[in-house]
């Protein structure tokens, strides 16, 4: 038995021994060997094929530059939108919604509308989603639909998919601007603990832009709000930003640590500190953020973000949720049909009821209405 203790401290001993790092580097950088990663055991059936045929078929804008994303970003923005509407058409088969065009504080949106939403008006509410697509492709009646439909059935509540400005022909703040704009006409027609606002992707990021521009206008804050796929950081930093970029073979950093992003196209010059661009690095602003639910996933270039966010609100005694997927990666909800999707419109459904005051429909989809299993 003594042997068996003092073999099992002999490597503590070992680290603790004069020179034992002095090849180690000074800078505290770790070299990653390769190594094949198998996909994920704990997915479904439906969600294993999704990620094999990721890693089969890749993502064409992985290794583009801000170069060739400019030269190719016309055909980018159309294949983009010609993807978004053949699943939107297979959403409404699935889900009871009423899709209205309209502008609300000048700003063009598409209505969602439930058919299971309440007829009293003491109990109905609103949610205004935002659109991912790095800040430069997608549009409220594309990218935004494949959120805006499922989120509206499963809550009941009436959903208005924003359509915001974007780069590069627009610069930042005007995204934010114009979320504000729909805010201030929301809130003519709701008290703000009535209103959520969500996103995904750069949808996200712009969430806690948002909520940092109400702020800034002294605008009342929702009720609630979602962060999907996104943190409080616009430059997705942290661990997980290197290790997917290995694991998706993108673009890793730069040896200063800044990130090769098609969001610059949006942002320009701006400071990244800036709390109105990067919520995460100001306490007094956290401190004002309303319950925030964050989605990702155990392959998602922004799970560091994400978790550093979440651990901010949370020491600073904020309402925050945060819901990690093993073995899935960015946006992967907008795949209605993957039970881990379904999950996850779960916990947005609960989590919005929940803030925003109001009873689920009893009506909503089921697992397999929304899985389009009939």
């Amino acid at each position: 038995m003594a042997v068996s203790k003092w073999m099992s401290a002999l490597p503590l001993c070992l680290l603790l021994a004069p020179g034992a790092h002095a090849a180690a580097p000074t800078d505290g950088v770790r070299q990653v060997p390769s190594f094949a990663l198998p996909v994920s055991p704990y997915l479904s059936p439906q969600a294993q094929d999704s990620v094999r045929s990721a890693v089969i078929h890749g993502d064409p804008t992985a290794k583009l530059d801000n170069a060739a994303v400019l030269a190719q970003l016309d055909s980018i923005r159309k294949g983009t939108d010609q993807w978004a509407y053949g699943e939107i058409a297979e959403l409404r088969k699935r889900f009871a919604v009423e899709l209205h065009h309209e502008t609300w504080g000048g700003i063009p949106v598409v209505r969602v509308q439930p058919r299971s939403a309440p007829a009293d008006p003491a109990n109905q509410r609103l949610l205004i989603e935002l659109h991912g697509g790095a800040f430069v492709f997608g549009r409220a009646d594309s990218l935004g639909l494949l959120e805006a439909i499922p989120v509206a059935a499963m809550t009941g509540m009436t959903v208005l998919a924003v359509e915001y400005r974007q780069g590069p022909e627009h610069r930042f703040p005007a995204a934010s601007e114009d979320v504000a704009a729909v805010y201030r006409a929301a809130l003519a027609r709701l008290p703000a603990a009535h209103i959520g606002i969500f996103g995904c992707s750069a949808g996200g990021v712009l969430t806690g832009e948002s909520l940092a521009w109400f702020a800034k206008e002294k605008l009342p804050m929702p009720g609630a709000a979602g962060l999907f796929c996104a943190g409080g950081d616009a430059r997705y930093g942290g661990d997980s930003r290197y290790v997917m970029a290995a694991i998706n073979d993108a673009l890793l950093p730069h040896a200063d640590g800044t990130l090769p992003i098609m969001e610059d196209l949006y942002y320009g010059d701006v400071d990244f500190r800036d709390p109105l661009v990067s919520p995460v690095f100001s306490e007094p602003l956290l401190a004002q953020f309303p319950p925030t639910l964050f989605i990702t996933g155990t392959r998602a270039a922004e799970l560091s973000n994400v978790s550093y966010m979440h651990s901010r609100l949370v020491d600073l005694e904020r309402v925050s949720d945060l819901h990690v997927w093993e073995g899935l990666g960015h946006a992967f909800h907008l795949d209605a049909k993957l039970p881990e999707s379904q999950q996850a419109y779960r916990v947005m459904a609960r989590f919005f009821a929940k803030h925003l005051g109001t009873a689920l429909p009893a009506s909503r989809p089921s697992p397999a209405e929304a899985a389009g299993i009939r």
